[in-house]
């Protein structure tokens, strides 16, 4: 697959014409050096610990939790106060409260770090090995396409070819396994360029889909499910704009 180039639109305020800034490229194209592949395997893990903060904004907003912080601050009102004398006191213990169920909330989303911890390792990328593209899982290729914007690795998917069933001997699936774009250049099509080269990989190989990995990088939940509304918008958000690519490169 050749990789695809593309450059950047920006304008300048600056007045001096014999200076003009350089653009960088943005290309994207399959990882195939180690530098490439330990670059793109962090930039997957850093959007799985991302995800601690999301759920950490879900559990503290949820009216659930507001209104056992709100019984609890009521508590200590009604156990403390006697006249006003007690305010700034009742104020301090209330604060600790609060300081104390942040802790809680940090302490249930720690999973996302664990999690986090486990798909940035090399054995998450290639299951069978620790020490490269070789560890691939029998029977399944493999390619880890990147986007770079200059020298900078900004976005990453993993596609996996998994073979069918025996009784469908030849027929293998694309499935994405990790489809990440760093914070700042989210929204501005890098993800949906590397959607496409994903369904162009899958064309070339003549595989099937792609679809997404039902335990991608992305998918492991460490709340309970009414506090996971954000993560399944977001996937099913996901899962329409790869419907959508794919109809439209058909």
């Amino acid at each position: 697959m050749s990789p695809t180039t593309t450059t950047t639109a920006s304008t300048t305020a600056s007045t001096n014409q014999n200076d003009p800034q350089e653009i960088p490229e943005l290309k994207t194209y399959p990882a195939t050096t180690k530098d490439d592949l330990i670059s793109a395997l962090r930039l997957v893990a850093d959007s799985v610990a991302q995800q601690r903060q999301t759920a950490a904004r879900a559990l503290i907003f949820h009216p659930l939790w507001l209104s056992a912080m709100a019984a609890v601050i009521a508590i200590v009102y009604k156990a403390m106060y006697t006249n006003s004398s007690d305010l700034p006191l009742i104020g301090t213990t209330s604060a600790g409260c609060v300081m104390a169920g942040l802790l809680v909330v940090r302490g249930l989303t720690g999973g996302y770090i664990e999690e986090a911890e486990r798909v940035g390792k090399w054995e998450w990328l290639f299951p069978a090995s620790s020490t490269g593209t070789e560890g691939e899982e029998k029977g399944q290729e493999q390619e880890v396409l990147v986007t770079k914007f200059g020298e900078r690795i900004i976005g990453a998917v993993v596609l996996r070819g998994v073979p069918a069933a025996a009784e469908e001997k030849g027929k293998v699936t694309g499935v994405i396994r990790a489809w990440t774009v760093e914070r700042r250049y989210r929204g501005k099509g890098v993800g949906v360029g590397l959607l496409e080269e994903a369904v162009e990989v899958c064309r070339e190989k003549g595989w099937e889909g792609p679809v997404f990995d039902e335990e991608h990088a992305n998918a492991k939940r460490v709340l309970p499910g009414l506090f996971n509304g954000g993560f399944e918008r977001r996937e099913k958000r996901a899962r329409k704009v790869l419907e959508g690519v794919k109809k439209r490169m058909e």
